[in-house]
């Protein structure tokens, strides 16, 4: 909801759009974040929500697991924007193919509305260690509901979704800044 709109970065940087969004007193990330936002996109946020409190409301989570809730959304919503960042830095480089960064955020979003046990665990190892899509909702939630790791993974994983998001946050911050240092106007 957010940040889904940096993935059109290849379209401004093509149009020449971009040079403009430089020369603004706001930083061009949130500008681009916010760019055509829509109010709509409120409503997948609303839907989950309401998905996640009757859900919470059957499953009867013991208070001493449910601390772990807010911080899976929170490490989510981050994760999610790193990809997002990472994706936008990609269009950098690749201006004319923002589907390889589609791929990660889009494919991303999809591969963790299953459970992880679904897929191979040679594709679970890589969404736990390489892309580490497992902490938004899949190892936070093995916690949540008291479930041991079907896969066999450590059970320490668990928590470590606040780590995950600030490796990756840092690592999409750093490709961000290298694109724009890359970044050459239309006009050169």
């Amino acid at each position: 909801m957010l940040f889904g709109n940096v993935d059109k970065l290849s379209r401004h940087v093509r149009a020449g759009t971009f040079d403009a969004m430089l020369i603004r007193p706001v930083s061009p990330f949130v500008q681009m974040a916010v760019d055509r936002f829509t109010f709509q996109r409120a409503g997948r946020v609303l839907q989950a929500a309401v998905v996640l409190v009757i859900a919470l409301a059957r499953l009867h989570v013991p208070w001493e697991r449910a601390w772990m809730i807010p911080l899976m959304v929170l490490c989510g919503v981050v994760l999610a924007t790193a990809i997002w960042t990472l994706g936008g830095a990609l269009q950098f480089l690749l201006t004319d193919a923002p589907e390889v960064a589609n791929a990660f955020t889009y494919g991303g979003a999809q591969l963790t509305q299953y459970p992880l046990s679904v897929y191979g665990s040679d594709l679970v190892r890589a969404v736990t260690f390489i892309v580490p899509l497992a902490f938004v909702n899949w190892q936070p939630g093995l916690y949540v509901l008291d479930r041991p790791d079907p896969l066999g993974l450590p059970y320490w994983l668990r928590f470590l979704g606040p780590a995950a998001a600030l490796a990756l946050s840092a690592l999409a911050a750093l490709a961000w800044r290298a694109g724009l240092r890359r970044y050459r106007s239309t006009g050169s």
